[in-house]
């Protein structure tokens, strides 16, 4: 393949800036250019134009991969499929260079402009050969793309190959030979080559011990320690440099004999009889990983006079560029026709390949040896397959070190969590007394409550009466708490005198609760009326009962059996005052005792269950974050995984599952805290972990230390302007920052839901917002939920309930009240005209104008009623409460979840445009409803969450509802 054309041919005229302005075609050909780039369009969209331009086949891929459908095939070796990787990511990074290059070379030739003139003929030449060469980069890039798919659909198999260490010993032991047969002095020259074997001897015994120690515990089988040296300079991004230089030892001992000025203008002959604008020394090619120079000749290059030439070389098809400014040779004559320069270059040791450009620093202009570039003779050169083993074993290394580093650290947070676990316990069962003892309180708190409303003023001053002659007497003497006693009564005395039968109703303090006694009263003997001394001339009935301990009054009447006639003391009914009657304060420590009985066992087994429960959620947390983040490394992860405060973090990222994937570069920019810290990082260009490798790439960042959240995006480019972003669907990568000297700020979130469990529960969403709203609140977050105050709320289940004021939305008044529902703040919007005092939540045929009037009015609460703060983030739930997200939110952003999408799908529609974000109840959920018109314009900001459940509120050990 062809890489890195230009407008300018050696040889040939150039190209002036007229002539491009004057060529309507190839001013169209260059404008095309512009406007993808300016449109955010980048060389995969340029070339699916070019493609369907070219003569040549078409292609159904793309540099990014998209689309792909060439059928490569595969043997499903691992071989082949690293063959496969390493082409795809070759041709992908070529055309994309190609494309930027041509761009840039016709923006340098309308900017430089030229001295010679074209006609329309030539123009259209270049402009062809322009276009042939991008088709044929793009169809490359697809066949390459559909060969690395099928290979990683197939998958790797059999046995990975190990290093070919006999290579590498061959090649340094072909770089001791040359310095010794370059070198004038040769007892010298060996000197210097042993005390560096001796040198290198060193350095790679202490590497040795160094991977003993890190790997010992981890892998029986240690690995060569060369292996091991390279592939730590791999993961440090760093190469080593010779020690030995080949060209210049070569130059200077020619020097030494007297022979460099007549050797270089042999060479310079023998190029120009070639027709070469250039020579390599030594002269038998460049040997990898040693330095050789390149002599090239000026005016052999078609190139104006300049002070300034960039060598510009594409190592292995263009997938790493170097880049050196060429000086003036010396040791070669001027002569006519010719003007030397030269530059000292090394080529790395994994490379098979090397096509190169002269380019004129100060016109612009390129020496592309006619579109098909220079290529500089390798001696001996690894094969592309050897490079591809050697980059995939190196690969394969570095991914079983990180294993390692991953495992280990995974293993430490999993301890780290077992020694909090006695902490997080103690902390629980803590947490219980404290609430144990609130709720002691409130008890306390309700029996004084109930003693105060049972002894109120009234009570306390009944006049009681411990008899009245010929109606009623305690034969037995005045009542008396907790003892039994007699009442006698005397059926004559008012108008039960006719009646068959007597029932005495008996209550206690003030009727208290209408909690009464039904007792039937017997005839008394004439004996015992004697012994009571009752009035003889009376019709006398009594019963025998026991006082209860609580009570201060009696209170009771007389009625017949059929209840039919009363006597009820003229509508003033009968009171006595109880002997031995306990205080007060007695009283509000009795009732405590009852209720709390109840309670016990409860309260025996309550710690333990409450260490239980946080035990389970601190082991449950810690296997999400797990989870969490293995399935973030398929392209993201850090080392350390948990980056610290004040320290650096290496960055892993792989653009191959990502919208980046195949392009030649990939940028990391972002900053902390969520945006809300002032440093930014970037934009960092990231490097592969082995050079030249396929995978993951790498950047090294300093985390500053008041940062708690690295957030980080990634492009294509290291400018703003263009190209492929991956932004993780717009919701940018996040990884938390442990240490920092600054608590990790907290958001604001509201939901503003027509349901909530337990205490107006309809459906699913009542448990979603209660549930959502808890765990939310658990991670140190601020929420509130606000909901209408309808008339059938569970009241009991909310705590603390009390009206803070209101306000006044489209001429009614709206009642604020705030509460207490399951540790969640709740406010309550009553408004006074009635609409939620029907006695549903839903059902009626007004329920579309009833939630409207409740979403406004909680805008109209958030904006002026709320404390002056507006929350960061709304949550919206269903259709009811849709309108607040197309309404005056002012800063706060929103979240709208679909929980039932078969009513009110047009409001659905409108919430979905206006929220910066769309759930669901779950993933299947989210596919379901995918197509639906309310949905589908918006896929890229909706998520299928699945539901989750309180552990706390549907824990099965204290769940009264099951039996024990």
């Amino acid at each position: 393949m062809q890489s890195h054309s230009r407008t300018c041919l050696s040889q040939g005229p150039q190209l002036s800036a007229h002539h491009w302005r004057r060529t309507p075609h190839l001013l169209h050909h260059q404008r095309r250019l512009t406007v993808y780039a300016a449109q955010g369009q980048t060389g995969t969209d340029f070339a699916r134009q070019q493609q369907s331009s070219s003569k040549g086949p078409k292609s159904n891929g793309t540099s990014a991969g998209n689309g792909a459908t060439s059928t490569g095939q595969s043997t499903g070796t691992e071989r082949d499929q690293r063959k496969a990787i390493a082409a795809k990511i070759s041709a992908a990074r070529a055309l994309a260079r190609k494309l930027a290059e041509e761009k840039q070379a016709a923006v340098n030739a309308v900017k430089q402009g030229a001295e010679h003139s074209m006609d329309e003929e030539e123009l259209e030449a270049i402009k062809q050969s322009v276009e042939q060469a991008t088709a044929e980069a793009a169809r490359e890039a697809a066949r390459a793309d559909a060969l690395a798919r099928a290979a990683r659909q197939m998958g790797p198999s059999g046995s990975s190959q190990p290093f070919d260490l006999e290579r590498l010993r061959a090649e340094n032991e072909a770089l001791q030979q040359l310095v010794l047969e370059v070198a004038h002095n040769k007892q010298e020259a060996q000197r210097k080559v042993a005390g560096l074997k001796q040198k290198y001897s060193n350095l790679l015994a202490k590497i040795d011990e160094a991977e003993e120690d890190q790997l010992a515990s981890a892998s029986p089988q240690q690995p060569d320690p060369r292996e091991s040296a390279a592939a730590e300079a791999d993961e440090e991004g760093s190469d080593t440099e010779p020690t030995q230089e080949p060209a210049v030892l070569a130059r200077e001992a020619l020097a030494r004999e007297g022979k460099l000025e007549s050797t270089l203008q042999a060479c310079a002959a023998d190029a120009a009889r070639k027709g070469n604008p250039f020579f390599v020394l030594p002269q038998e090619g460049v040997t990898v990983g040693q330095t050789s120079t390149l002599y090239y000749d000026r005016l052999k290059g078609a190139l104006p006079s300049t002070s300034k030439l960039i060598f510009k070389a594409g190592l292995n098809r263009w997938e790493s560029i170097q880049l050196k400014d060429l000086v003036r040779a010396e040791g070669l004559n001027p002569a006519d026709g010719s003007e030397w320069w030269s530059v000292d270059i090394q080529m790395p040791k994994d490379t098979f390949q090397v096509q190169f450009v002269i380019n004129d620093d100060v016109s612009g202009m390129v020496d592309n040896n006619k579109n098909r570039d220079h290529e500089l003779p390798l001696l001996n050169p690894p094969s592309e397959d050897q490079v591809t083993e050697s980059r995939a074993e190196r690969i394969k290394y570095w991914e079983k070190r990180i294993r390692q580093k991953i495992d280990a650290e995974e293993a430490a947070i999993w301890e780290e969590m077992l020694s909090a676990a006695d902490m997080v316990q103690e902390e629980a069962r803590q947490r219980y007394k404290k609430s144990k003892e609130s709720k002691e309180n409130e008890l306390m708190k309700e029996a004084r409550t109930i003693v105060e409303e049972r002894r109120s003023a009234v009570v306390m001053g009944m006049r009681g009466e411990s008899g009245r002659d010929g109606v009623f007497q305690w034969v037995t003497g005045p009542p008396t708490a907790g003892k039994p006693t007699t009442l006698a009564y005397n059926k004559n005395s008012d108008g039960l005198r006719n009646s068959q039968g007597v029932l005495l109703h008996l209550g206690y303090d003030g009727w208290w609760e209408q909690d009464m006694q039904e007792l039937p009263l017997k005839r008394m003997s004439d004996a015992k009326v004697s012994q009571h001394n009752l009035a003889h001339h009376g019709d006398w009935y009594s019963c025998q009962f026991d006082v209860l301990d609580t009570a201060f009054v009696l209170d009771f009447v007389f009625s017949d059996t059929a209840k039919r006639s009363w006597d009820n003391n003229a509508q003033k009914d009968f009171h006595s005052r109880v002997e031995g009657a306990v205080s007060g304060d007695d009283l509000a420590r009795l009732l405590y005792k009852a209720f709390k009985s109840g309670h016990e066992q409860e309260d025996e087994q309550g710690a333990v269950r409450a260490a239980q429960s946080a035990m389970c959620k601190l082991e449950i947390k810690a296997k999400a974050g797990k989870k969490r983040r293995e399935l973030q490394r398929q392209v993201l992860f850090t080392m350390p995984i948990r980056p610290k405060a004040g320290q650096s973090v290496r960055v892993y990222y792989n653009p191959d599952v990502t919208p980046l994937r195949g392009r030649p570069e990939a940028w990391l920019r972002g900053g902390w805290n969520r945006g809300a810290h002032q440093a930014q990082i970037g934009p960092l260009e990231l490097k592969p972990v082995v050079p030249g490798g396929v995978g993951f790439l790498q950047a090294e960042v300093q985390v500053p230390e008041d940062a708690s959240v690295l957030d980080m995006v990634f492009s294509d480019s290291g400018t703003t302007s263009g190209g492929f972003f991956d932004s993780n669907h717009g919701l940018g990568y996040h990884v938390p920052i442990r240490g920092s000297r600054v608590p990790q700020p907290s958001l604001s979130i509201c939901h503003i839901s027509v349901e909530m469990a337990p205490i107006a529960k309809v459906g699913g969403m009542g448990d979603v917002v209660t549930a959502l709203g808890r765990a939310v609140q658990e991670e140190g977050h601020k929420v509130e939920v606000i909901l209408p105050k309808y008339d059938c709320i569970q009241y009991d289940e909310v705590q603390e309930l009390s009206q803070l004021g209101d306000f006044f939305w489209n001429n009614t008044q709206v009642k604020v009240w705030q509460g207490q529902v399951e540790g969640l703040k709740t406010t309550f919007l009553e408004p006074c005209n009635g609409m939620f005092w029907v006695g549903c939540v839903y059902g009626r045929n007004d329920d579309a104008n009833r939630f409207n009037f409740f979403c406004n009015a909680a805008l109209e609460y958030l904006r002026h009623h709320a404390g002056g703060s507006r929350p960061d983030i709304i949550h919206c739930h269903d259709w009811p409460t849709a309108p607040v997200c197309y309404g005056d939110k002012g800063p706060s952003k929103s979240v709208f979840t679909i929980h039932n999408l078969n009513f009110g799908a047009d409001l659905i529609g409108r919430a979905m445009q206006a929220a910066q974000v769309g759930t669901t109840v779950s993933p299947t959920y989210a596919a379901e409803v995918s197509g639906h018109p309310s949905v589908a314009p918006h896929m890229n900001k909706f998520f299928g969450i699945i539901n989750g459940i309180d552990m706390d509120i549907w824990d099965p050990q204290s769940d009264q509802f099951l039996p024990r």
